[in-house]
């Protein structure tokens, strides 16, 4: 009886919070002059430090997770998109991302139905300069390079995906996983480097 009454609780609350979730996390995406072409469901409402109004576009059918009890692998922090400078993202229909951080300064694109594990990490900057010479620069960026990741991939939780990367369409990025290089399509890459482990044509 406990415990029938514990599992209610739970997803009555779940239900809750993404009911006020989406409603608050909508009228924020628009405050702040996101492009969403549909409503997106909000667990929690997510974090934006937006350097422009209509840099983020926002496809039909997105999940966005930004509280603990939304998702049972555990999420650290709310989704966070981020742009600076003339960065720009694209996120595509139907993605479900939880608890990811999205920052850009050149370009992030993600295809239709891409699938974002806990607490992800997506940049195309290396946001400080690698030379300790440069870095004494105020307000000095590091390089950047567009990022494009394509339909129907899905990205393991705690995975980066770093600067200039193309992952092809219906790869897999194993948990935990540093995407420095271009993934092909069809793929399972895993490790730090992440290297190719399976080819899912096989």
């Amino acid at each position: 009886m406990c415990f029938a009454i514990a599992r209610a609780s739970h997803f009555f609350l779940k239900a809750l919070g993404m009911c006020w979730g989406t409603v608050l996390g909508n009228l924020w995406l628009r405050m702040w002059g996101c492009r969403c072409h549909g409503l997106v469901r909000c667990f929690g409402i997510p974090r934006l430090e937006l350097s422009a109004p209509r840099c983020v576009e926002i496809g039909k059918g997105n999940i966005f997770r930004s509280v603990n009890r939304s998702n049972p692998v555990g999420i650290n922090h709310q989704v966070i998109l981020a742009t600076r400078g003339s960065g720009r993202i694209r996120i595509g229909d139907g993605c479900g991302l939880s608890g990811v951080t999205i920052v850009s300064e050149n370009a992030i694109q993600i295809g239709n139905h891409v699938q974002i594990g806990a607490n992800c990490i997506i940049t195309d900057t290396d946001f400080h300069p690698l030379d300790w010479t440069a870095r004494k620069i105020p307000h000095a960026s590091g390089k950047n390079a567009p990022v494009n990741i394509g339909d129907d991939v899905f990205i393991g939780m705690n995975a980066i995906i770093l600067k200039g990367v193309s992952i092809g369409r219906h790869s897999v990025i194993g948990a935990g996983s540093v995407v420095s290089k271009n993934v092909p399509a069809d793929v399972v890459v895993a490790g730090n480097p992440a290297r190719i482990v399976r080819n899912l044509l096989d």
